[in-house]
């Protein structure tokens, strides 16, 4: 099904002319003592994803986030580096350094993901190493005009049942000696545009690289003695988000002059195409957003006064489960939602059905401790 898609479209790259577009090298691979600054728009307005084709132009001058620094640091001064003898460069993932490690790898050719240390894919609650068999690519040397690559992945992490948090092994209708997580992916990446793409701070000469990975996460039990012992699934008896399948479609527009990817945007429904996220090149633009990041916890939204949505960031969270709730001057909840976060988030909520008013809003930890709590005023034109 996914050939029958590619096809059409690399017969359509065959009729427009190569002329100006750009060839990425390894130039703009990440190397040590690199500071990668990015920032993710949680609520991205009026992003189009174009066609296929050259000569493009896009404008995403409109993002906001607050910013994310990582130092890319050598691959030796990791505690784990002795599980991924191949990996030359040690990057943190989240604001701060306690959502994991990627380590890296980076050849004449190839940018790529070795391995990763830190909470499991699944949230289950424990801290896993992972080596990734293959390595996962980042970028490619030289990458052009509709290049296609195909990779795929299968991981399976095991534990002792009583590694895991209660509340999931009481879900289970059986009590195993181990659980272990199955991750299988199937990424297929296709260069399908080049053009120009303006974000806030700047303008840039782009590839655009279409990335589909359809992944499968389940979680298995292991059940028997000795040689009679087999894994059975049981996913469907666990209440998460992140197990089962799921198409996630990206848009990566890379430049040759940058080491971090000037945007991403994340869709996950490729038939309509709308954005769920964009995660971008922060290059400290001012925008209307007003917070000064002190490195604490914190929260805030914007607008503020709002009408009808509003945006919540979260800045310096420790990685973990998170609710946000909004409660009524008479203290009622009137909104709740749940989010997994690692260092800093923004997401898009629709209030359109408050009331005008004064409202607080709030976020506690996986354990209940309150973060933060603020005022939100609600306003109607």
């Amino acid at each position: 099904m996914l050939m029958k898609k590619i096809l059409p479209i690399l017969f359509l790259f065959c009729t427009i002319s190569l002329t100006a577009q750009i060839t990425l090298t390894s130039a703009s691979f990440t190397d040590i003592g690199d500071t990668l600054r990015t920032a993710t728009d949680g609520a991205p307005q009026g992003i189009v994803i174009s066609a296929p084709g050259g000569d493009q132009v896009w404008n995403m001058s409109g993002l906001q986030g607050v910013t994310n620094e990582t130092v890319v640091r050598p691959a030796t001064e990791g505690t784990n580096s002795d599980q991924f003898p191949s990996a030359d460069l040690l990057f943190p993932v989240g604001a701060n350094m306690d959502g994991g490690d990627n380590y890296a790898n980076i050849t004449s050719q190839l940018y790529e993901l070795v391995g990763y240390v830190g909470p499991d894919p699944a949230n289950l609650g424990i801290n896993v190493v992972v080596p990734f068999s293959p390595p996962i690519v980042q970028r490619r040397s030289p990458m052009n005009f509709f290049d296609v690559n195909t990779t795929t992945s299968n991981i399976l992490l095991a534990f002792p049942t009583d590694s895991l948090p209660s509340e999931i092994t009481n879900d289970l209708p059986i009590t195993p000696d181990s659980i272990r997580i199955n991750f299988a992916s199937s990424r297929t990446d296709l260069v399908d545009a080049w053009g120009t793409l303006t974000i806030p701070g700047g303008t840039y000469e782009v590839l655009r690289e279409k990335r589909t990975d359809v992944r499968e996460t389940r979680l298995e039990a292991k059940v028997g003695f000795g040689p009679f012992a087999s894994w059975v699934d049981v996913t469907e008896f666990i209440p998460n988000d992140l197990l089962g399948a799921e198409t996630i479609v990206s848009y990566v527009f890379i430049s040759e002059t940058e080491k971090e990817n000037i945007a991403e945007i994340t869709v996950m429904d490729d038939e309509e195409q709308t954005p769920s996220f964009v995660t971008y090149k922060s290059n400290d633009v001012v925008t209307n957003v007003s917070y000064v990041n002190t490195g604490y916890s914190d929260i805030f939204a914007y607008p503020n006064p709002a009408i009808d949505k509003v945006r919540i960031n979260f800045v310096n969270l420790s990685s973990g489960n998170y609710t946000f709730r909004i409660f009524n001057i008479l203290g009622k909840e009137v909104m709740k939602q749940q989010y997994r976060i690692s260092g800093n988030r923004t997401v898009g909520i629709n209030i359109d059905t408050l009331q005008k008013g004064t409202y607080l809003y709030n976020l506690t930890d996986g354990r209940g401790k309150v973060i933060r709590t603020k005022r939100l005023m609600v306003i109607r034109p």
